[in-house]
């Protein structure tokens, strides 16, 4: 549980920091259908930042350390910081999940999350220097440490370990804010950063809680109000390096009604992913929590429906619902058939699988043929199931490794599918979102 907090603190300091680096980085000067993402968002959110290999020493305090030649779009910079935040409860909750349960994944897990802190960390070399991002990485790699320390002693029911790591874990916290509130303290005060964080640990801490006592239904909705929750720190943190460095950014010339749908979009299908691989990592573990994340993740594809309902009515909304839960329910026929090494069930599950993807991919062409060609949408959907598949498969292989990266992968398509789609709405429907 504080294992979970303190990752989740740490990954928010990192994400702050990089995004104020980014920010000092960037140079100064009929029928419808539901949110998406009108801009294409980068692979990574470190692409946005300039790999100048900045090389002045940086103090304690983050200080400006270079400028670019291009500015960032403020949307795209927006969506790149929440892709980190994402990242970052994902992978939080993945820990979390394995180390609770003795799974032996928790290593690896682990490790990708520490790797993500040095990304964090070396995305702000360019623009503070090397030590402040050695300085930022160290503090988050903290974090992640004490958090280890606190779920190992809450597993052990050690009340004064707890509470050391306890201690330890808000005082480190207390130190990222200070660390970011002297970077920008227009816009970051303190006192708001501190609050800011504890209510990241308090969340993590009642998802962690749950899960420990083994209230699925808890810990799912305390992940949900984690998720609302980076969001809109990851929202505040960008708002905060774009009025603080306004000449790194281009002007926004996207309408609010789009950056909405962009960002709604891409939530929805950033749980559709997170939701698929808890239920890969829970049935395959056997775990206590399956069946109550199988319906966190069919509850996910009656979201994605009800929201073109409002462009494409009802009956549209609920013909989308059934299919995205007949590709789930395939899914979980695919994985039932692959743990008892039934291979003549995997084929049939397969073929139906990818038949099924063929039938959403002609509902949303039909929808909107000028922007969401047929032949586009099934290669689009086929590479969804392909690198699903291809993580389920290295999990249950005990391809620790190949399972995080097939993730990896899957989050960056999923993110370019959302994208695409919500590019093809404001296409086909310009008067609503001008």
């Amino acid at each position: 549980m504080i294992r979970y907090r303190s990752r989740f603190f740490t990954f928010i300091a990192a994400i702050l920091i990089a995004i104020q680096a980014l920010a000092a980085c960037a140079p100064a000067t009929s029928t419808g259908v539901a949110p998406g993402a009108a801009t294409q968002i980068p692979t990574s959110p470190t692409e946005l930042i300039p790999q100048t290999g900045a090389t002045e020493a940086a103090s304690a305090v983050p200080t400006e350390a270079a400028t670019n030649t291009e500015q960032t779009d403020p949307l795209v910079f927006q969506q790149a910081m929440r892709k980190l935040w994402e990242d970052h409860i994902q992978l939080t909750r993945v820990y979390l999940v394995s180390a609770i349960a003795d799974l032996p994944d928790s290593e690896a897990a682990a490790e990708r999350l520490l790797k993500n802190q040095e990304d964090i960390g070396n995305a702000i070399k360019p623009f503070y220097g090397d030590e402040a991002g050695e300085q930022l990485t160290t503090l988050l790699k903290e974090h992640i440490t004490i958090a280890v320390d606190l779920v190992s002693a809450a597993k052990a029911g050690d009340n004064a370990r707890v509470e050391d790591a306890n201690a330890r874990w808000s005082e480190n916290a207390n130190q990222i804010a200070t660390f970011l509130s002297t970077a920008n303290p227009d816009n970051w005060p303190e006192g708001e950063m501190q609050a800011m964080l504890q209510t990241h640990l308090d969340l993590t801490l009642e998802e962690a809680t749950a899960r420990l006592n083994g209230d699925w239904a808890g810990d799912i909705a305390a992940y949900d109000k984690v998720h609302d929750a980076i969001l809109e720190m990851s929202d505040m943190l960008a708002d905060g390096i774009i009025k603080q460095f306004p000449d790194n950014f281009s002007e926004q010339t996207t309408s609010q009604a789009e950056v909405d749908l962009t960002l709604a979009m891409d939530k929805l299908w950033e749980d559709h992913i997170t939701w698929t691989r808890m239920y890969v990592i829970s049935a395959a573990a056997d775990l206590p929590d399956a069946d109550a994340v199988a319906e966190r993740l069919l509850k996910n594809q009656e979201d994605i429906g009800n929201a073109i309902k409002p462009v494409y009515g009802d009956d549209a909304g609920n013909q989308l619902t059934a299919l995205l839960k007949e590709h789930i329910t395939i899914a979980v026929d695919l994985v039932g058939a692959a743990k008892a090494g039934d291979n003549a069930r995997v084929e049939d599950a397969n073929a139906r699988w990818s038949e099924n993807a063929n039938q959403i991919a002609t509902f949303l062409s039909t929808a909107n043929p000028d922007n969401w060609p047929e032949g586009e949408m099934q290669t689009m959907l086929q590479t969804h199931l392909d690198l699903t598949l291809e993580e389920a498969t290295a999990r249950l292989n005990g391809d620790w490794a190949g399972d995080i990266a097939a993730y990896d992968k899957v989050h960056d398509a999923i993110l370019e599918m959302s994208g695409m789609l919500t590019k093809g709405i404001v296409a086909q429907f310009p008067d609503q979102f001008s």
